[in-house]
């Protein structure tokens, strides 16, 4: 896992963001809220690619799961439909999260129907989350290489998936063909 939320931090390509920190952080405060947590997963179902990521306390298999509480939390990335991302937590004495779920969509002013009680029981099932957060970086990489050519974050992307288009390929694939260009004064850009 901490390969994967080092890669998840580098395909952000935000300075100062430590996402392994960040995810430590956030799941000793539910530990520290919630007396039977069990562990949590961040979902980012819609992204491209796809991420999951999920951290159990020691010993912890689904079985031990008895009551969960997803939360939608605001899109991450720019354009039109910033993917939507679901943080789910797990416990092992059924109810508790009642009260937070009804204090949460106040705080939060999201309706209640946004916050999801005992629906996910079971771990959400994902692929090798290091090979979806490395398609991620080169992806976001590609679209950097492009920002840098002068094209804006939206004619990136939409070049990313004509080129994808055109060679009858996926866009982790059209991504590296894009890299594969990259020449000095790319570089120099990007640096500037």
């Amino acid at each position: 896992m901490a390969a994967a939320l080092n890669t998840l931090t580098e395909a952000l390509d935000e300075p100062g963001t430590d996402i392994a920190h960040s995810l430590h952080q956030l799941t000793l405060d539910a530990a520290a809220a919630v007396p039977t947590y069990l562990g949590l997963s961040v979902v980012v179902a819609q992204g491209d690619p796809p991420i999951t990521l999920t951290t159990l306390a020691d010993g912890v298999v689904t079985g031990d799961i008895r009551t969960s509480l997803r939360v939608l939390l605001p899109g991450i990335g720019d354009g039109d439909a910033p993917a939507p991302v679901a943080l789910i937590l797990y416990a092992g004495a059924p109810g508790t999260f009642v009260d937070l779920a009804a204090e949460l969509a106040w705080l939060i002013g999201q309706p209640l129907t946004d916050i999801t009680l005992d629906q996910h029981l079971t771990l959400p099932a994902a692929p090798d989350t290091t090979d979806r957060l490395q398609a991620a970086s080169d992806i976001n990489q590609a679209i950097g290489v492009l920002i840098g050519r002068g094209d804006t974050p939206r004619q990136a992307r939409w070049q990313l998936d004509n080129l994808a288009a055109d060679n009858g390929t996926d866009r982790h694939t059209a991504a590296h063909l894009v890299l594969d260009t990259v020449t000095p004064s790319d570089e120099c850009s990007e640096k500037d």
